[in-house]
């Protein structure tokens, strides 16, 4: 006697163990299996676990007590570790956030190789390969940022799944379907996103709203609806970011300079990348099968294909731009790999048709044999230090100094120099005592009261001082005044990108007790603080947060977002008090 199920399950187990999808399968395998194994936390990572244990302590979303200043460049990661952190209270919030991280790594895997397929399917395909995702799959830095406890994993997942949605749209599109398969309000909250998994992620969304539109048959009162709830999320964050931090962006974006343009240091960061895996090889080869894709979309005349394949690509080449305009980063490879990801997800998987059938054997071949010589060998010639011009591998580096090399846990952290940091200064502030150390003067606080430590690694060192302790940024990440100064190079010598010294005037003279005998450049600062725009900005991130500080500060956002001061104290105090030597 036969049995419907059984035969429907028969199919379904010869469609999930056929050679086709086990070849898609795994590359997504490959990543799972090597990210797990390098599963990590960065010290970045430790400052978003900072914030969180200041919110679990009833002290908000700050860094410091009584400073608000956003240092979660992320927010809808930071709110994803907020989240776990109250889900499962027995578990590191970290080791949750890298489980997380792990999983939207795959998702965004997955999804982007759907939405690839679909695209394909309409031509017909006699067997798919995974073309984009084996590239993806053998890069080293993706094993190492499928976690780090950064926002990287949930980037993959949202440009995944944008793309995933995007594709299914347009092949409904394309085959005159109507709702409630192209309704788009749905993929419109989504797209909106963007800017709260990076704000630079905005141009992402831009492209992708695009593509929702083309896709989308939307009638005179969908438009101003859709509209409308893109924006809900981030406009509400927004508000909420003007209100309580009375900024338009985080102080990470202020502190790095993000609107400066260093060409050549961003140069530098793409070939450290780029150049390093070949990735000429594999985006080419890429470019073959979005090629194919446009083919199709002009033959057909679909402007929806046109523009959910142009999307990813002309996003990415965007963001590449724009991260190369601000210099990159100090981290190997991790601003430039979601766009590596955007770049390859419409040849995520390409699907072969029998006209095509030689050359896409040729093109897997040689991407094939381009993964295999990239994953076995092609490593940073840099690991347990930074190079000469201040990208570091940052895993690398962190596991060099660990005592068992593993980066994951506090215990795997906290005995290193920089835990011992962190934990004499919890020591000292539990025994009664007061001071501000800036790793080479201590000095008296300006209080009398409480811990005061300037260093320029704000992860575990702020986890290991607990949360009463205030660990002062000298980098002005984590300091919502100096993160406001402007970058005087006479003042610091050299530095990794984004991370210039601030002169520890203003740190004293925020921190330390008067001193008769002190530096005339403390006594520059100190008055300098109580002038102008200065004195505005210390008051709307100190004090105690009311209804009208709030509205206050909404109010005040904008001029002080672009509010800036000479990193001099004497040229500051000059500019803001209108003082002149010799009075």
């Amino acid at each position: 006697m036969s049995f419907g199920w059984t035969t429907h399950l028969g199919r379904a187990l010869r469609m999930v163990f056929s050679p086709t999808t086990a070849a898609c399968a795994a590359p997504i395998v490959m990543v799972g299996l090597l990210g797990w194994h390098h599963r990590w936390i960065s010290d970045d990572g430790w400052i978003n676990i900072r914030v969180v244990e200041q919110v679990l302590a009833g002290n908000g979303p700050v860094y410091n007590i009584g400073e608000r200043v956003e240092v979660t460049t992320s927010t809808l990661w930071f709110g994803i570790l907020l989240a776990g952190a109250y889900l499962l209270p027995a578990r590191e919030p970290q080791v949750t956030g890298a489980i997380v991280g792990w999983c939207l790594t795959l998702t965004g895997m997955i999804l982007a190789s759907l939405g690839a397929a679909r695209l394909a399917q309409v031509r017909r395909p006699v067997t798919y390969v995974p073309i984009g995702m084996l590239a993806v799959a053998a890069l080293p830095p993706m094993w190492d940022f499928a976690t780090s406890g950064l926002e990287t994993g949930l980037s993959f997942a949202w440009l995944g799944c944008c793309f995933w949605i995007l594709a299914r749209r347009a092949v409904a599109h394309e085959q005159g379907k109507r709702r409630p398969s192209w309704w788009p309000f749905l993929p419109a909250v989504l797209i909106g996103l963007g800017p709260l998994i990076r704000p630079d992620f905005a141009l992402y969304s831009l492209l992708f709203a695009v593509g929702l539109l083309m896709s989308s048959r939307l009638t005179w009162w969908d438009w101003p609806i859709t509209l409308v709830l893109m924006l809900a999320v981030p406009l509400a964050y927004q508000f909420f970011r003007m209100g309580f931090y009375a900024s338009l962006v985080p102080n990470t974006a202020l502190a790095k300079d993000a609107t400066d343009a260093r060409w050549e240091q961003g140069l530098i960061y793409l070939v450290d990348y780029a150049g390093l895996y070949v990735l000429m090889v594999p985006l080419l080869v890429g470019a073959l099968g979005v090629g194919v894709q446009m083919t199709y979309a002009w033959r057909t005349r679909s402007q929806a294909r046109w523009a959910v394949v142009g999307a990813p690509l002309l996003g990415a080449l965007m963001h590449v731009a724009y991260i190369v305009r601000v210099g990159g980063d100090f981290m190997h490879a991790r601003f430039l790999l979601p766009d590596t990801f955007a770049v390859l997800m419409p040849a995520a998987v390409v699907g072969i048709s029998i006209a095509w059938r030689q050359l896409a054997l040729v093109a897997t071949a040689f991407v094939a044999g381009w993964a295999v010589a990239i994953a076995s060998s092609a490593r940073t010639p840099y690991s347990a230090t930074a190079n000469v011009h201040g990208i570091a591998n940052e895993r690398a580096f962190w596991a060099a100094h660990t005592i068992t090399g593993d980066v994951l846990t506090r215990e795997d952290w906290l005995a290193g120099g920089m835990g011992r940091v962190g934990s004499q200064a919890r020591w000292d502030l539990e025994a009664g005592w007061s001071y501000y150390d800036n790793g080479s003067v201590r000095l008296d606080s300006a209080t009398g009261e409480g811990i005061f430590i300037a260093v320029e690694n704000l992860g575990i060192i702020s986890i290991a001082a607990g949360t009463d302790v205030m660990v002062i940024d000298k980098l002005a990440l984590s300091d919502g005044v100096t993160s406001h100064s402007r970058f005087d190079p006479r003042l610091v010598g050299d530095s990794r990108i984004g991370h210039a010294q601030r002169p520890d005037a203003w740190r004293v003279a925020r921190y330390a007790r008067f001193r008769v005998d002190e530096p005339l450049r403390i006594t520059h600062a100190r008055l300098a603080l109580q002038c102008g725009d200065l004195a505005v900005l210390q008051d709307a991130i100190t004090g105690e947060m009311t209804r009208e500080k709030f509205w206050q500060n909404v109010r005040l956002a904008p001029r002080l977002t672009f509010f800036t001061f000479p990193a001099d104290p004497a040229s500051a105090r000059k500019e803001l008090c209108g003082w002149e030597p010799g009075w």
